[in-house]
């Protein structure tokens, strides 16, 4: 089953470098405070004033309080904002539209500006 879950995160687009580099970041935040990823991670939903309840998904009792223990653990300023940089979102509209190859064919039809140096 978990392999065949893995593939289905792959396949969704969701798998990818930028993800990864979140995970990481979470991972070496984990190992500055001596706690699991899974204790950062929900305190730094707990810390967030737009998240009313953190979604926790322990099946088992000692995934459970481990989650529970992520109470006890304070992010500093720095570290929130280091998981807050690793997991903005991208930018939307016009931001990844005109990225596009194709619409950067259309405005600038080839053209490239070279910086001066």
């Amino acid at each position: 089953m978990r392999g065949q879950l893995s593939s289905i995160i792959a396949s969704s687009g969701l798998l990818n470098e930028r993800s990864l580099d979140a995970a990481e970041t979470v991972r070496a935040i984990a190992w500055e405070l001596g706690a699991t990823s899974s204790q950062v991670a929900i305190a730094w939903t707990l810390a967030n004033p737009a998240v009313t309840a953190p979604v926790i998904g322990a099946r088992t009792l000692e995934q459970a309080q481990d989650n529970f223990s992520a109470v006890g653990i304070t992010l500093s300023p720095d570290q929130m904002a280091r998981l807050d940089q690793a997991t903005a979102p991208d930018p939307i509209f016009p931001g990844r539209f005109l990225r596009r190859p194709m619409v950067e064919q259309l405005i600038f039809g080839g053209a490239a500006v070279a910086r001066r140096v």
